[in-house]
């Protein structure tokens, strides 16, 4: 079963680096003063220093209407960085279809063998793999996945949790997709075609194809899983 990621899709989120006061400094703002103005020209003046921190908490939580940043500033990090993220799983499934399209296209006369099948989900994951290190690595990836028994029902991944959950999800597809149960169904269901096409041709119905079902070499499952495990042990 696939699980269900979330994080920055489009990248880790940028906070904006905008500072106002040195802006304003570069900009050479002169604002008029109060007591430069008719109103108050003839008011007492009472110098009160704030810092920059308490003029954007004031202005954050003290002033009807105001915006809090800091907050807003959260907010869009937290959004950003829960985003619905593709499962290894989808991404293996469509690598493999993609892969067959392209493979039917280029290779018109050649066969996608069960060997280049291996090939190319294991060339997937390798590079699904290099993209978590790399994301962590570079501090730049952040995935979450849900848990109702966090505060807002979502736990953080460490690289090591990113990579635990590739592997299942990979052991699991190629179980899935070369395994006993699947050898089992794929004679099943080739029986059933020639079958099908043996009624055709007692009917006389056209010319008459006999299918085989996939031949899965021995140990093709257990080379797979070995060398995804090997891959990732070596980037440890």
């Amino acid at each position: 079963m696939a699980v269900h990621l979330y994080g920055n899709v489009n990248g880790t989120y940028q906070k904006p680096n905008i500072d106002l006061f040195e802006m304003a400094k570069k900009q050479n703002n002169q604002p008029i003063r109060f007591c430069d103005t008719e109103a108050g020209r003839n008011v007492p003046a009472i110098k009160v220093n704030i810092s920059e921190e308490g003029l954007r908490a004031l202005h954050g939580s003290k002033m009807n209407g105001s915006v809090d940043i800091q907050k807003q500033m959260e907010e869009m990090r937290y959004i950003s960085e829960h985003q619905p993220v593709e499962s290894f799983t989808n991404r293996l499934s469509r690598v493999m279809q993609d892969s067959f399209v392209q493979f039917t296209e280029d290779n018109s006369d050649e066969k996608l063998t069960i060997q280049k099948k291996g090939e190319i989900l294991l060339e997937e994951f390798r590079g699904i793999c290099d993209e978590i290190i790399s994301g962590y690595k570079d501090g730049n990836r952040v995935r979450f996945i849900e848990d109702s028994t966090t505060e807002d029902g979502y736990r953080k991944l460490s690289k090591e949790d990113e990579l635990s959950i590739l592997l299942s999800e990979f052991n699991a597809f190629i179980e899935f997709r070369f395994g006993k149960e699947h050898q089992e169904q794929s004679v099943k269901v080739t029986n059933a075609i020639n079958d099908f096409q043996k009624i055709k041709q007692e009917l006389g119905y056209g010319d008459i194809k006999y299918y085989e079902p996939e031949y899965i070499p021995d140990g093709f499952v257990e080379n797979l899983l070995k060398a995804a495990n090997q891959y990732v042990d070596s980037q440890k």
